[in-house]
């Protein structure tokens, strides 16, 4: 889980075929578009929370945009609008909440993963559940070329991978409690 883009292909082989099947449990309660719509918002829920882990951002700041596309998948007949609403979605958590830095060098990142990865959708996404399967796993396997774009600096990722010794982590956060009192 400490690589990003390694991390992010096996999510889009796992959440890539489990959407469709989660899209199917829901769809005896809800239409078929609105299970497929919150199946896809979960997939992008899990995916937001790796990417704020990553980011070394505390989880709140994702809620807003994640409970703005929750809204807009219960919202009934928006079914292009809420495509686009999710990858807006997925750009601003990405770029503008987790790994702030190099504008151009992210706009050029999220112009070519979404772009590419809209373009797979449209051209595999059909009408039956297995072309759709593979749209989202196509599409999320398209994501993780933008850690290759726009590479995360090592200190994140050393921060994040740094093996403490967890007698001394116990210590520090006693050492904090007490010097609240």
């Amino acid at each position: 889980m400490n690589n990003p883009a390694r991390t992010t292909i096996v999510y889009a082989l796992a959440g890539g075929f489990l959407v469709v099947p989660a899209a199917m449990l829901l769809s005896p309660y809800l239409h078929w578009a609105t299970a497929l719509k919150l199946s896809l918002w979960a997939d992008l829920a899990i995916y937001a929370v790796l990417l704020a882990r990553w980011g070394r951002m505390p989880l709140p700041r994702v809620i807003f945009p994640l409970a703005l596309l929750l809204g807009a998948a219960m919202w009934p007949r928006t079914y292009t609008g809420f495509f686009f609403l999710a990858a807006g979605v997925l750009c601003w958590i990405r770029s503008g909440i987790c790994f702030q830095g190099a504008p151009l060098r992210t706009l050029a990142a999220e112009a070519i993963t979404v772009l590419g990865g809209s373009s797979l959708v449209m051209l595999f996404g059909g009408h039956t559940s297995l072309s759709w399967a593979i749209a989202v796993c196509l599409f999320s396997l398209v994501q993780a070329l933008y850690f290759f774009i726009v590479p995360i600096h090592r200190t994140t990722v050393e921060k994040s991978c740094r093996d403490e010794d967890p007698f001394d982590r116990a210590l520090e956060e006693a050492r904090k409690v007490l010097e609240g009192y």
